[in-house]
């Protein structure tokens, strides 16, 4: 017995660490042949100290694990919603695997819910997602090092956990942003031009800066260990983005499957069905219930979906009979009302239901309540989709 509860404790410690990793993801250098990602051969280093657990570990500087993931498939919402932090590297607008617009708008998306992004811009050609949010760098090199303004000395990414920086070493390819607006500038070069950029964006919020070489093997110590300013101000800023990072999830096909709100409801439920209509992603939900006279009737809904909601257009149907005296043309639909499904994870939702004017005067009135997954499906969740 006391072994089995020394196991058991053992597993529920792993488990409790393991799931407030804080997930970090970047591009694979399988799809940019660019060295400055985070499995590229310029940031060996910045890798060591971020899966150091003496950095970030249950006995770390901060207690929580880093898990990295490169990614090389297209990116798209639902990819992105499975990380905490996405970082972009010194990647190459003119090559062969860019980002296309749709994996850009992908990026602000996920920002916009709650997100948070790096992302380093050293030059105009290598420039396309910080573009995408605003900041443009100039043709023009910045003066190292980079020095907190009187905004950065007071914010956590330049006094956090790891410590305080004063000053930044910028190296090889270094620029200074020209467009700043709707960003707090929270370090200068020796010249007083803007280096590093903090935005709100929706929920989520972005760092940028215009030399990837701050966090790279060029500006940081070698090995795991912390010990220049450089490698206080990468261990501060994965720390302050973890923190402020938003939970996000976003309507995928691995909710298809059966739903309901639990025993107190039994016999009612909700099938639901992600599809592409159009090119967009769409929910199609089945409503199983019951009308004001204690008829079963089921109800089609059917909406485009954004994020991790589905904004539905509900329809019923009558008029065909059973079996061999079924008729198609004797099928009448009409308008119910509206409704919205809210996903807040692959097992937990919302749904709301509004009938209209004709409807009310039958009974109908407005119903809502969470539901949970019934059935478990054949596909993981959350899957990718298509953009």
């Amino acid at each position: 017995m006391r072994n089995y509860l020394w196991v058991m404790t053992g597993i529920i410690c792993f488990l409790s660490f393991d799931a407030f990793a804080i997930e970090i993801g970047s591009i694979s250098n399988t799809r940019f042949p660019d060295e400055w990602t985070l499995n590229g051969d310029e940031m060996t280093d910045t890798r060591a100290k971020l899966l150091a657990t003496s950095n970030f570990g249950p006995v770390g500087t901060v207690p929580e694990l880093i898990r990295l993931t490169e990614l090389s498939a297209p990116i798209n919402t639902t990819a992105l919603s499975t990380f905490d932090i996405f970082f972009i590297g010194y990647l190459e607008d003119g090559d062969p695997d860019a980002f296309s617009s749709g994996e850009l708008n992908a990026f602000e998306i996920w920002v916009e819910a709650g997100g948070t992004m790096i992302i380093t811009c050293d030059e105009d050609d290598y420039d396309a997602v910080c573009e995408q949010f605003g900041p443009i760098p100039s043709n023009s090199n910045a003066a190292p090092p980079a020095i907190p303004t009187d905004a950065g000395m007071m914010h956590p990414i330049f006094d956090g956990p790891f410590g305080t920086v004063s000053e930044l070493g910028m190296f090889g390819t270094r620029k200074y942003f020209e467009n700043t607006a709707g960003f707090t500038v929270l370090a200068e070069d020796q010249s007083g031009n803007p280096i590093v950029l903090e935005g709100q964006v929706g929920a989520g919020r972005v760092i940028v800066f215009t030399d990837v070489d701050m966090i790279s093997n060029d500006g940081l110590s070698d090995g795991p260990g912390i010990s220049n300013d450089n490698d206080r101000f990468l261990g501060n800023l994965i720390a302050y983005l973890a923190d402020e990072a938003v939970e996000t999830f976003f309507i995928n096909a691995g909710i298809n499957g059966n739903w309901w709100n639990g025993p107190d409801r039994s016999g009612e439920g909700v099938q639901l069905e992600v599809i592409i209509s159009g090119g967009e992603l769409a929910v199609v939900a089945t409503f199983y219930t019951y009308d004001t006279d204690g008829n079963q009737i089921f109800l089609i809904a059917i909406g485009s979906a954004s994020g991790n909601v589905a904004d539905l257009s509900v329809f019923i149907t009558e008029g065909p009979m059973w079996g061999e005296a079924f008729d198609p043309d004797d099928v009448v639909e009409a308008g119910w009302g509206s409704g919205t499904l809210t996903l807040s994870s692959c097992n937990t939702a919302h749904i709301s239901l509004v009938p209209n004017a004709q409807q009310q005067a039958l009974g109908y009135t407005n119903l809502a309540y969470d539901l949970f997954r019934l059935t478990v499906p054949a596909m993981p969740c959350p899957i990718n989709l298509p953009d």
